[in-house]
Formats: C-alpha cells, structure tokens, sequence
C-alpha cells in the first residue's frame, strides 16, 4: 500500500512543486522532529537530521520509529483533491 501511495506522489511531483518548499529540486515538508524530502524518484523520511528510510515505486524501508507518521503522511500526499474555482464577473 505504500508502495502505492508513493507511486501517485511521484507522478504529481510537478503539481505538488507549485504547493511545497523547494530545496536544491527536491520538495521537502517540515512536521517536526520529522522532515520529508520527496525527490523525483522515491521518498525519505529523517528525524533530527538521522536518515530513517524511504519509499519508492517499488519498494519501503522504514524504521519503526517513523513508520507510522510515514504512512499517514503518504497518504495525505497521495489523495490530495483540489477544485478549480472560476469568479464570475
């Protein structure tokens, strides 16, 4: 399942880069002590700087410690919906 989730982020990185913060091409969330960094090709996860694991289309490796924030934060990414308004004149 994540695995899934972070297939529909990766295909939306280039919508999600009008949305995030911006860093050297990746798009990084700050919820802290946790940090997110979604490159092009997978996504990983840090606390207090430490590499905790990644996601990817193919694969996850997560510590415990951050698994469950992980998984929640997925999928928020993953089943972002927005609608498009139009101001009438």
């Amino acid at each position: 399942m994540l695995v899934n989730y972070a297939t529909k982020i990766l295909d939306s990185f280039e919508t999600l880069k009008k949305l995030l913060e911006n860093e050297n091409g990746s798009l990084v969330i700050y919820d802290d002590p946790l940090k997110v960094v979604i490159r092009r090709e997978r996504i990983e996860f840090y606390v207090g700087g430490e590499f905790h694991g990644f996601v990817d289309r193919s694969s996850a490796k997560l510590s415990d410690l951050v698994s469950v924030e992980a998984e929640m934060w997925l999928k928020a990414l993953a089943n972002l919906h927005f609608k498009r308004f139009s101001l009438k004149k």
